[in-house]
């Protein structure tokens, strides 16, 4: 599914040139959970950004489904994050003026799905992650756990093949997190889903079929 080879990535800070990744080689197998471990400013979330199409290497080769990324245009990697892609982040990244419904149906507004169909997808990916009974509260009215499931079911509701999630459980407490780790883990072994989660908590790592350790920019164990 996944095949990165000698990754780069520097950015400029006025006339120094900073170098984030340098040289990661990864691969990931379609129904893979994979955690990539590591402290803060090791590049996980750099590497993510480049695995989501957010964000383009300044050198080395990245295969996505067997194509490399760099024969895509712009639209076609909006459209494969739209279409293939599922994000979950550690700041849930809701619309605080939209209820949990309208926030779960953004990917489908996106993708010009009629509004009656993305409705009646939003709500079943709500059940799925156990909030249906809050589809029409705000973020506000949510606690973080409950914010984080919308956010899961926003990522769903796309129907992805893959969750890349950044460090999806660095805001809540240790029994949100184990509950949000079991809906992962869930999501991965009942559904087949791709997840690959970005902490730099070990023992969230160990939970995950499998993991890869970063550190300065770099894969050091896998």
């Amino acid at each position: 599914m996944i095949e990165l080879r000698d990754i780069h990535k520097s950015y400029m800070l006025g006339p120094v040139e900073v170098e984030i990744l340098k040289g990661v080689d990864l691969t990931v197998q379609a129904g893979e959970l994979l955690a990539i471990l590591g402290t803060s400013g090791c590049g996980k979330s750099t590497l993510m950004n480049i695995m989501g199409f957010l964000d383009t290497p300044t050198s080395g080769t990245y295969s996505f489904n067997g194509t490399m990324s760099h024969g895509y245009t712009d639209d076609e990697l909006s459209r494969i994050r739209n279409q293939n892609i599922g994000f979950v982040f550690q700041q849930f990244n809701l619309l605080g003026k939209l209820t949990a419904l309208d926030n779960v149906c953004l990917p489908l507004i996106y993708r010009g799905t009629p509004k009656r169909e993305r409705m009646d997808r939003a709500m079943e990916m709500l059940g799925r992650v156990g909030m249906e009974e809050r589809a029409l509260h705000r973020p506000s009215e949510l606690s973080g756990g409950q914010q984080q499931r919308v956010a899961i079911a926003r990522a769903l509701c796309g129907q992805p093949s893959i969750i890349l999630a950044d460090e999806p459980t660095g805001a809540l407490d240790t029994n949100t997190s184990n509950e949000i780790m079991e809906l992962f883990m869930a999501l991965n072994s009942r559904e087949a889903i791709t997840v690959i989660l970005i902490t730099h908590d070990p023992s969230l790592a160990k939970r995950c079929k499998r993991s890869v350790h970063m550190k300065d920019g770099r894969v050091t164990e896998q």
